[in-house]
């Protein structure tokens, strides 16, 4: 096996939050619901019964889109549905990780640049959604009619969402690895604006899933951080940006050399 040029440097923390600015539904469990109930419930976090995004759904869109982006999305030969490619050397595959198994396409990339952790509901969320629907309550019931062609006859569809104007808190780590991983920091905001102008979890094309990130800052962690607990720095260029756009506008590689 060939040795890889790749030396760990050290992590970006990245944070922020994820604003609903319409309803999100991201599909949990039905197992044990009773007749009658919603046949379409929101992932749950099943210590608090609070919503959350998980980091494999946030992860998988924003890979999605990069892909689409750089025009790398596969086909599957035998199913004929889009998927992952696996070239092992786009910034989909060296950001999100190879989609395969094969040792020369993991050699290619190295390791899994990005990992996106679970979000959770901010703290202040907890308390207007609270306020809004009640005691032990985040999450309201849209119902929707899917319309038989034939019929015309109406057929009520319950669907579970976090209502708009909730946030969640989220985290990615971005590892380096080599000095030209931080050039793909740029991809990654990139997916992030155009998750903005998509849709985030089920039902996209009905008006679910719009988000927006908001309050976002970094800040490195060195190698020293995790031998001798020196100090992370923060990523001060991040301050004068309020968007996702203005971060990619003004994004020069050398603001995270620190």
């Amino acid at each position: 096996m060939a040795e890889l040029n790749l030396k760990f440097q050290g992590k970006y923390i990245i944070k922020g939050r994820i604003h609903c600015v319409t309803g999100l539904h991201i599909g949990g469990n039905t197992e044990g619901f009773e007749i009658g109930g919603v046949d379409n419930p929101v992932m749950r976090d099943p210590l608090t019964d609070m919503p959350y995004i998980p980091g494999s759904s946030l992860k998988g869109k924003l890979r999605h889109l990069l892909e689409w982006k750089t025009g790398k999305v596969k086909i599957h030969p035998k199913h004929k549905n889009y998927g992952p490619h696996d070239c092992g050397e786009c910034p989909a595959c060296v950001v999100f990780g190879p989609a395969s198994d094969k040792s020369e396409v993991r050699e290619k990339a190295g390791p899994t640049r990005l990992t996106v952790r679970d979000s959770f509901l901010h703290e202040d969320s907890v308390g207007k959604l609270q306020d809004w629907l009640g005691e032990g309550i985040y999450t309201e019931i849209k119902t929707e009619n899917a319309i038989d062609r034939v019929t015309s006859e109406a057929n009520p569809r319950p669907i579970e969402r976090v209502p708009a104007g909730a946030e969640f808190d989220f985290t990615f780590i971005f590892d380096v690895y080599k000095d030209e991983d931080r050039a793909l920091l740029k991809d990654l905001f990139s997916a992030m604006k155009m998750l903005e102008d998509s849709a985030l979890g089920g039902s996209g094309s009905r008006g679910h899933g719009q988000v927006k990130f908001q309050g976002i800052e970094a800040e490195w962690r060195p190698l020293a951080y995790y031998e001798n607990g020196a100090q992370p720095v923060p990523i001060k260029a991040l301050e004068k940006y309020e968007s996702v756009k203005d971060i990619l506008a003004g994004f020069r590689e050398e603001d995270w050399k620190v």
